[in-house]
């Protein structure tokens, strides 16, 4: 099989194989196409300790939102968004 690549493509995969990141432009393409298939398989992966945190929160006592308390959401996010010059 023969494929085509991007000009830009093929400058990074060439960049790639001479940065000693794999030892050919076919390799690196394989190895690539096998993560993304990887990927596309379990999309999400599972997390134990996540899931703990999750199911504990859960079962945990709960308290209505207050004004306040979107108040405080809305500063944080304000001031990730200035961090990030937006």
């Amino acid at each position: 099989m023969q494929i085509t690549l991007a000009k830009d493509v093929e400058t990074f995969v060439q960049a790639q194989v001479k940065a000693g990141v794999s030892s050919s432009a076919a390799d690196l393409v394989n190895d690539a196409i096998r993560a993304f298939s990887v990927q596309s398989e379990r999309p999400f992966g599972h997390d134990a300790e996540i899931e703990a945190w999750l199911l504990e929160a859960a079962e945990g006592a709960t308290t209505p939102l207050t004004p306040s308390d979107f108040a405080v959401i809305r500063e944080r996010v304000r001031g990730r968004l200035a961090g990030r010059g937006l």
